[in-house]
């Protein structure tokens, strides 16, 4: 059945409350959205029909009440299937998911990147790209996401990022060379996305997504929207000043965060260890020190190195008060952070036990909830999926 406009841009808005909210009874999509009761009925019993979602079970009440009985409604997996992609200088990921985010397959590639213009070149990125999508094409994904190491310019088809390489890797040479629709984010945005759709905890909050790797970037969900989305300086928290007498970064101003809790300069402070240090681990764990990553210095943490140990510490200190700045900031009820040095177990207890030594300004606020979000190299591409989900399934365009 052909629908009107109209019909469509309800359709996306019930289907997206189902997504961000569910499970949830029609009823309740109804008060939420303003949409009248009969029109989600109908809606909801044709998108049961195409087996997009489905009736899960009666909400139970806490009391017995009279009147119709909620039937909750969920969304049904494997109705299509979604490619998603993330490009970072450690790596390039792929994965294959359905509908609901469950992971059919994927497909991690680590990458060198001391040589990585000759190694992740548009041509060979293209090859790997479409050698995954024909090997499951049986699927008929629907469309392709690619979360990017910093922003896209849809007027220039370029990536926005004070990295050089990624300010020359040639967008338009993919968009020419895959036939599937094709859509482009920042990575952590695509990650803030995904934490609303794909999670199904039958609450859609407003929260903060604080992304840690080689560099910092913090992406905010507000109202079911991505804050300030085509405001490219909005999240770039690692140049937020946390000590003013620190060490110069490249933005100009001195004690950014990143200087002291991004994946770059840990790895650069090791550096610097392992050339004026005779007693660090990491002479043992490498040969040279441009071959030390942020899994070495995580490997020489564990084994009690003294000055790894200072420079991580250093690093979660601020993190820590960076993340307790935040929650007096932003309106949010929960802080996601995300990372690779969240994998070590003491680190990640450092953290919780810095935050748990923020103070409440008013007694009867609730602080947020804090959480501290698994690290897995195809995060990345399960949320450029959910970036092309939202855009080839929910969105009104």
């Amino acid at each position: 059945m052909k629908l009107t406009k109209n019909q469509q841009k309800l359709r996306f808005k019930i289907l997206d409350k189902i997504y961000a909210k569910g499970p949830i009874s029609r009823i309740d999509i109804s008060k939420e959205t303003g949409i009248t009761p009969a029109t989600v009925s109908e809606i909801t019993g044709n998108m049961i029909q195409e087996n997009l979602i489905h009736e899960i079970g009666e909400v139970i009440p806490e009391e017995s009440k009279s009147g119709r009985k909620k039937i909750l409604l969920g969304v049904s997996s494997n109705h299509s299937f979604y490619i998603g992609t993330e490009l970072s200088l450690k790596y390039i990921s792929f994965c294959l998911t359905d509908n609901t985010g469950k992971i059919i397959n994927d497909k991690i590639i680590s990458l060198n990147s001391s040589n990585l213009s000759e190694t992740l070149t548009e041509e060979y990125y293209i090859n790997e790209l479409n050698n995954f999508i024909d090997k499951y094409k049986k699927f008929s994904p629907k469309a392709i996401g690619v979360a990017l190491p910093g922003h896209f310019d849809d007027n220039t088809k370029s990536i926005i990022s004070n990295n050089v390489f990624w300010k020359n890797f040639d967008i338009k040479y993919i968009l020419d060379n895959v036939e599937l629709p094709i859509f482009f984010e920042n990575n952590v945005k695509c990650m803030t996305l995904a934490e609303r759709l794909f999670t199904f905890t039958g609450i859609d909050s407003n929260f903060i997504f604080f992304h840690v790797s080689r560099g910092m970037f913090c992406s905010y969900m507000y109202n079911g929207n991505l804050y300030a989305k085509d405001n490219f300086l909005v999240g770039e928290i690692g140049h937020i000043v946390v000590h003013p007498d620190g060490e110069l970064c490249e933005c100009g101003k001195r004690g950014c965060l990143q200087t002291y809790g991004s994946e770059a300069w840990i790895i650069k402070k090791s550096q610097i260890l392992f050339d004026n240090s005779e007693v660090t681990y990491l002479k043992q764990l490498v040969s040279d020190k441009n071959k030390i990553s942020i899994e070495t210095v995580l490997k020489a943490y564990s084994l009690g190195d003294e000055g790894i140990i200072k420079i991580l510490h250093s690093a979660i200190k601020y993190l820590s008060i960076t993340l307790n700045n935040l929650s007096m900031m932003i309106d949010c009820n929960k802080i996601i952070v995300h990372g690779e040095l969240f994998n070590e177990p003491l680190l990640r207890n450092l953290l919780k036990e810095l935050l748990n030594q923020n103070i409440s300004l008013l007694s009867k606020h609730k602080k947020q909830d804090i959480i501290i979000k698994s690290y897995h190299s195809y995060n990345g591409a399960l949320a450029a999926a959910a970036l092309c989900l939202s855009k080839h399934l929910i969105e009104f365009n």
